[in-house]
């Protein structure tokens, strides 16, 4: 609905600091957005996550709809009250969720079979729309059409113009003037279908534009160059989020090309497999050297599990108990990624981000080498 204002406080370079305000509210950008798919954190109680206090967390359309249903979320207050979060929230689409599990695609929408119960179901741009104002998000997305990566030119076609179709109907249905609406840009790695996809979507206007289609399996290279031209592109000045993508080292590529937004499952799920970030590295818990190592999971971390615990019991902890160490390690992994973007956007305003960049590799690649 256009109620998003979009300023951009630093350049450096291509990379930028900006400040997102929805409704007077604000969101300082880069940011990371933690997936919250249920409407929780998986490994983290939501008091836990406010601790951190990230400025905004991403929930899923297709996962709500089905459990426990939008409309009980909406009777019962919105999502803010319904996991008690008081910041913002974006909402994905469905359309992600389309490739992933193999829903068959036409031009009326996804024809999708539940994960819960096997019962069928189609998810049009209508429905998406209508389920994401049910949720009561801050930032909805319009529904879109991935396909993967190696698809035919055909297919790429197909997949963009049904794109384009699906937000033109989105834009048109979306009425909830306190929820801000991205479009999002698809085309794969052709650069061609990139161009079109984006002179489509721009030209119907929305506050924000996300590059869909990525970290499904493609190339550093290509995506560098798929972004760096996407964000050549988009001339607006509005904020650009690039879609399921959470690693530390490809984040801050993406920063120095002008990317402001991203979101992924990748530092939970990393946690929940014992493995803990480290500035741009990770190290794996479960290795049996830090059986009796003293040390906080990683160096000048004020997190709550580094000021409190030591390698050695959050080693003892995942090796005999799973469970009980989810909590402790996705905390530490949320609040580096965090810090790490925050330091990033700070680096950006003193006109340092390229050394900061730099220095965050090169800490990577002495541990590594260490390890």
């Amino acid at each position: 609905m256009q109620n998003l204002n979009f300023t951009i406080e630093a350049r450096d370079s291509n990379a930028r600091a900006g400040t997102m305000l929805i409704n007077g509210n604000k969101i300082t950008t880069p940011t990371f957005m933690p997936v919250a798919t249920r409407g929780a954190i998986k490994g983290l109680p939501m008091n836990l996550m406010r601790d951190i206090d990230n400025d905004i967390i991403l929930c899923n359309t297709y996962h709500l709809l089905l459990k426990p249903g939008s409309k009980v979320i909406e009777n019962l207050g919105g999502i803010h009250k319904y996991i008690d979060w008081n910041n913002f929230i974006l909402t994905d689409s469905g359309g992600f969720q389309a490739w992933s599990l193999g829903a068959h695609q036409t031009d009326e929408g996804i024809h999708f079979k539940s994960i819960y119960d096997g019962s069928n179901f189609l998810m049009t741009p209508e429905i998406s729309i209508k389920t994401q104002e049910e949720i009561g998000s801050n930032i909805a997305m319009v529904l879109d059409s991935l396909v993967s990566m190696d698809s035919s030119y055909d297919a790429l076609d197909n997949s963009i113009n049904r794109t384009y179709e699906w937000s033109s109907i989105a834009k048109n249905v979306h009425s909830n003037n306190m929820q801000s609406l991205f479009g999002i840009i698809q085309g794969g790695i052709s650069l061609e279908h990139r161009e079109k996809s984006i002179n489509n979507i721009t030209g119907i206007s929305f506050d924000g534009y996300a590059i869909g289609g990525l970290s499904v399996g493609e190339d550093i290279s290509d995506r560098i160059k798929v972004v760096d031209l996407c964000v050549s592109l988009i001339k607006e000045i509005k904020p650009i989020y690039v879609m399921g993508l959470g690693d530390i080292s490809g984040m801050l590529d993406l920063i120095e090309l002008g990317v402001d937004m991203f979101d992924c499952v990748w530092p939970t799920r990393l946690a929940r497999h014992g493995k803990i970030i480290d500035g741009a590295n990770y190290l794996n818990i479960k290795n049996e050297k830090y059986k009796n190592d003293p040390n906080p999971l990683t160096d000048n971390c004020n997190c709550i599990t580094c000021l409190s615990y030591s390698r050695s019991y959050i080693n003892h902890l995942f090796k005999n108990e799973e469970t009980s160490s989810w909590p402790y390690l996705v905390y530490h992994n949320l609040y580096q990624t965090k810090e790490i973007i925050d330091n990033a956007r700070e680096a950006i305003l003193l006109g340092t981000f390229k050394q900061y960049k730099e220095n965050l590799k090169y800490a990577n690649k002495i541990k590594s080498s260490e390890d």
